[in-house]
């Protein structure tokens, strides 16, 4: 039900709008103190955002902050060092921040068009919550047009049967699976329109034609129930101002690339297109040409200046007929215009080349001198300059020799052993009492591998007769655990297995427990040797930075932070 739109657009767009999680107040307090160096509020949040996750309590967001900042400590260390040795004038420094320049841009231009105009209103987050006390079942039927939407609402009223009408008419691909149930929704799981539609309607009512931007919907509301999902508003306030932020961003990205598409004015060169349909026509015999789809080219049938040849053209840049033509497979061939459809082919040029537009944008507008984009940029040069001193700086350790490399294996002898593997055939079912019921009766294999084809409820299983194969601990390790119990030729279980249902296997072969040979683990050991001591040598300069440099970390603005809102329901009534 929701808008898909195609890539590579909204590749662009999840880096465009990456950054956009809240920054908090203005303000912006001192963490931690490196030397005469301090970390911000501001800088925290650019390494916290990366690793988002919910937590039980503050208590465990407090400790999993003050590891990120002890973190982010030790990358301040290794840049002063790094300064100190000169790397920020390594050319290969400069140039990877010279590659990476553009995205600083990107992310720029869209906190101050995009990230700065997202704000939820208090009414519009109780509004939502107020349409949370009920969940529908609602069904439709998705149209292309109002004329056979009205007349498929005709056919449903006069009784026939809505379901079916569903299977057979609705051009929502899922119809021929749900004929048109969508299940227990509740407010906010759906478009715009459909839903102010359905949540006003009553069980067993039929709603006239609603169109949205996939076509025309009938509406039949199936059931409308209690939510028993809804909690407190100020349990639930903070998802829901998430969502609702999400999808105001949504929007405002959507409104701005409109403005950006109408200001550069993607100009196709229509000769250039008429070439290459013409020379098709010459490559090709008449009755291929007719087979051929009329929105792609063999670029493999141009030579240099034909792929060099313009293809589309805008204020600030082009596209060639080679980069359009090798651009546009990476987008799925049904979102392909025809060559010869001008309006679209100009559309798609500025879908693949959004990139060049915001960054063009970005620099007209002088975000080159704003101050964030220049501390992000200069923050990204340091954290380079500090993976140089972690990969490439460290003391060089000798290789290890074979009396050391030895040693480790035996010394760590279960690291490289292979836990042993089980063959076995299953029966799963939701049944208990059933699943311990066949466990009695089955006496031979034969005869279980028949029941295990007609009812497992594994799915994929019952057309191999509830081969599992050679199982690892892994992916199964109820049936893992207890098939180490039970001897070959027997059954196993019943067990509980993850989803809740009950498993019995048959055990058929066992692979023992194996210790790699020394020989096969060799260059693996060498690699780890190595990484250790690599490990071991940046933890010793870590220690001397250390001593050499004064560190404080001010836990109590650590725990400032913190959004408490998120843990309101922990507190006392």
């Amino acid at each position: 039900m929701r808008l898909r739109y195609w890539l590579p657009l909204f590749v662009i767009l999840a880096a465009f709008l990456g950054q956009l999680t809240g920054c908090g107040s203005s303000s912006d307090p001192v963490l931690a103190t490196v030397g005469d160096y301090q970390i911000t509020a501001k800088e925290f949040e650019d390494y916290a955002r990366q690793i988002r996750r919910p937590f039980s309590t503050p208590d465990d967001e407090f400790q999993e902050r003050l590891n990120l900042l002890d973190s982010i400590v030790e990358n301040r260390l290794l840049i002063q060092a790094a300064y100190e040795k000169g790397i920020d004038q390594l050319e290969e420094i400069n140039r990877v921040v010279l590659a990476n320049r553009d995205k600083f841009l990107i992310d720029i231009l869209a906190q101050r068009e995009i990230h700065d105009k997202v704000k939820v209103p208090e009414a519009q987050i109780k509004d939502f919550y107020n349409h949370l006390e009920y969940k529908i079942r609602v069904s439709h039927i998705l149209c292309s047009s109002a004329d056979t939407a009205q007349m498929l609402l005709e056919r449903a009223m006069a009784g026939e049967n809505f379901e079916q009408l569903a299977y057979d008419y609705s051009i929502d691909q899922s119809a021929k699976r749900n004929r048109g149930d969508l299940g227990y929704v509740t407010w906010g799981a759906l478009v715009d329109e459909f839903q102010e539609a359905a949540f006003k309607m009553n069980p067993g009512e039929i709603s006239p034609p609603v169109k949205t931007q996939f076509g025309f919907h009938i509406i039949k509301l199936i059931d409308k129930q209690p939510n028993d999902t809804r909690e407190s508003y100020d349990k639930m306030k903070a998802n829901i101002e998430a969502q609702l932020a999400a999808a105001l961003r949504s929007e405002i990205v959507q409104e701005y690339l409109e403005r950006i598409q109408k200001k550069f004015q993607v100009s196709v060169d229509t000769a250039a297109v008429q070439y290459l349909i013409h020379k098709r026509e010459e490559i090709y015999p008449p009755p291929v040409v007719e087979q051929l789809p009329r929105n792609d080219f063999d670029i493999e049938q141009l030579g240099r200046d034909e792929r060099e040849m313009p293809l589309a053209v805008w204020d600030g840049g082009q596209i060639t007929v080679a980069q359009y033509l090798q651009g546009i497979r990476q987008v799925p061939n049904q979102f392909w215009p025809d060559l010869d459809d001008y309006d679209s082919l100009a559309a798609t040029v500025f879908k693949l080349k959004a990139n060049d537009f915001l960054i063009i944008e970005a620099t007209r507008a002088g975000l080159e001198n704003d101050p964030e984009y220049k501390r992000k940029l200069r923050l990204f040069k340091e954290l380079s300059m500090a993976e140089v001193m972690r990969n490439d700086s460290l003391p060089k350790s000798l290789p290890p020799d074979e009396a050391e490399i030895r040693k480790y294996y035996e010394d760590r002898l279960e690291h490289f052993r292979e836990p042993a593997q089980y063959q076995v055939y299953e029966i799963l079912l939701s049944d208990e009492m059933a699943c311990a019921k066949l466990a009695k009766e089955l006496k031979t294999l034969e005869a279980f591998k028949a029941k295990a084809k007609e009812i497992t409820e594994r799915p994929g299983r019952r057309r191999t007769e509830g081969d599992l194969g050679y199982i690892d601990r892994q992916y199964y390790p109820e049936i893992y655990d207890l098939a180490k119990k039970t001897p070959i030729g027997q059954i196993g279980g019943p067990v509980v297995v993850s989803g809740g249902r009950y498993s019995i296997f048959w055990v058929v072969d066992v692979i023992p427990e194996v210790t790699r040979d020394f020989l096969a683990v060799k260059p693996q050991i060498i690699q780890l040797i190595n990484t250790e001591k690599r490990m071991a040598a940046l933890q010793q300069l870590l220690d001397d930075r250390r001593e050499q440099t004064r560190v404080a970390v001010d836990s109590n603005a650590v725990w400032e932070t913190i959004d408490m809102d998120k843990y309101t329901d922990l507190t006392p009534g």
